[in-house]
């Protein structure tokens, strides 16, 4: 993805707000030029401060969190669960913070079902 893709893909959710073209692409340049960030990170990061700056809910993925913390999946979702634990822990509720994916079900429909 480069930064003016990435820009359009904010731009599908932020517009409304009066974030601008130029505004995302400065800040994603100058995470990337200043940083050393790829452009999947500041992508991330950006959507990340805009929904909490808005009051938007972005949805992170395990893959989302890595390409942020410029770690592996697999570390992504040591630190995951690690979070989840400490929240636990504090008593949060966790539907707050993490949706899990429910699991596929699959369905047999016998074809005279579909007919009328």
């Amino acid at each position: 993805m480069t930064v003016e893709e990435a820009a359009d893909r904010l731009l599908q959710t932020y517009s409304v707000y009066g974030v601008g073209r130029e505004f995302l692409t400065g800040l994603m340049e100058d995470g990337i030029q200043n940083y050393n960030l790829s452009v999947e990170a500041v992508f991330h990061g950006t959507r990340m401060m805009l929904g909490q700056q808005l009051g938007v809910q972005e949805l992170f993925s395990a893959r989302d969190v890595a390409a942020m913390l410029d770690i592996s999946e697999k570390e992504a979702v040591a630190e995951i669960e690690a979070a989840k634990a400490q929240l636990i822990e504090q008593g949060e509720d966790m539907s707050k913070y993490i949706i899990s994916e429910p699991k596929r079900q699959k369905f047999i429909v016998p074809p005279t079902r579909w007919t009328s």
